[in-house]
């Protein structure tokens, strides 16, 4: 009885031995019978400006495959105001089903909600520029050309570097601007 109490234990032992050798050829890391598996490094983050939450992944995935995600950063909107965005882009084209489109509106109403009619000048496209602060075409696609080159905007004088753009509407505007 002793016997067979103690080739139970050298199966059982032989079991692990064999379980951990194979884990460790697998991985190429060697793992001891007693030993967690060492845990993960975290997973590199796409877009770390976009919070965390449920419907982040659908958000990036659905709207990053018509235009830049940074167009969801340059200006806040309520529910009412992502939910008609939403419908819009819709009808544009964008295939997504009811649940996912769900998800989308409740993630941005929560991770970027309106901040007042303030814009993200370094965030923000061509077309927002012109629109929002009332400048030419032009004037806004140098803004764009000029902040690719250079880096983010800081100040109202760093904005008002940029070449071919009237100070005038900037200074009368500076209220709306965000450089963050």
């Amino acid at each position: 009885m002793a016997i067979g109490g103690s080739w139970s234990r050298i199966a059982k032992f032989l079991g692990i031995a064999v379980l951990v050798l194979s884990v460790s050829m697998a991985t190429g890391r060697a793992v001891s019978a007693n030993q967690d598996a060492a845990p993960q490094a975290a997973p590199k983050v796409d877009h770390p400006e976009f919070p965390m939450g449920q419907g982040r992944d659908t958000t990036l995935r659905l709207c990053s495959k018509c235009h830049s995600v940074n167009n969801v950063l340059a200006t806040g909107r309520d529910r009412q105001g992502w939910q008609d965005l939403i419908v819009k882009m819709a009808s544009m084209g964008m295939s997504a089903t009811d649940e996912e489109l769900s998800d989308i509106s409740d993630y941005l109403t929560a991770s970027f909600p309106p901040t007042g009619t303030k814009l993200n000048v370094n965030k923000a496209t061509a077309t927002q520029l012109a629109t929002s602060l009332g400048m030419t075409a032009d004037e806004a696609k140098e803004v764009v050309s000029y902040r690719e080159k250079n880096g983010d905007f800081k100040s109202l004088d760093d904005l008002k570097k940029v070449p071919n753009v009237d100070a005038k509407k900037l200074d009368a505007k500076k209220d709306l601007l965000l450089f963050s």
